[in-house]
This record gives C-alpha cells, sequence and structure tokens, in this order.
C-alpha cells in the first residue's frame, strides 16, 4: 500500500530514533579508531542490516524447501549470522594501508 497507513503513524519515525542513533555511535566510535572506513550513512546500514536478517527469515521455509536443507537448524542459523556480520564488517571495515 506504498506505506500509506504507515505515513499516518505520528510515533514510527521515534520507533527507530534509537536504533539509527546506536548505529551512528557505533560508526562514529569505529571511524574515529579507523576502524570502519568513512561516508556511510547510519539509515543505509541500518538498511543493509535489515534487509539481509529480514530474508534470512522470510525466506527460511521456502528456502528448506527448495534446497533440501533445515535452515531452521541451530547450525544453520549460527552459520547464516556469522555469515551476515562478516558481510556487513567487510563492507564497513577500512582497508589495510
Amino acid at each position: 500500500h506504498n506505506a500509506a497507513y504507515l505515513a499516518r503513524s505520528k510515533a514510527i519515525r521515534k520507533l527507530n530514533i534509537p536504533v539509527i542513533d546506536a548505529i551512528r555511535r557505533i560508526y562514529a566510535r569505529g571511524c574515529a579508531e579507523g576502524v570502519f572506513r568513512s561516508g556511510l550513512d547510519a539509515v543505509d546500514l541500518h538498511w543493509a542490516i535489515s534487509a539481509l536478517c529480514f530474508f534470512n527469515v522470510s525466506n527460511r521455509p521456502t528456502f528448506s524447501i527448495i534446497f533440501d536443507r533445515d535452515m531452521a537448524a541451530p547450525r544453520s542459523l549460527a552459520a547464516r549470522k556469522a555469515f551476515v556480520v562478516d558481510l556487513m564488517l567487510r563492507a564497513i571495515k577500512r582497508s589495510p594501508a
């Protein structure tokens, strides 16, 4: 519905402020320490993390059937979590000089 109902909410924008603020703080600290590359946006980082995590939940049954694998098994969940964390860190970390 193109977020028509969400746009009416007076509270929705305030709900994500703590998350974005936390990402901003962590990212700024990482940049200041020379660990993260500069120029990234906290909302873009939140978008990417959310997309990777949501897909893993919303498509778990589909992928389990298609690939004949229990994507909800603890080992599978741990492997995907580690992969998402590694993927995000590779995107954010500064390249070695």
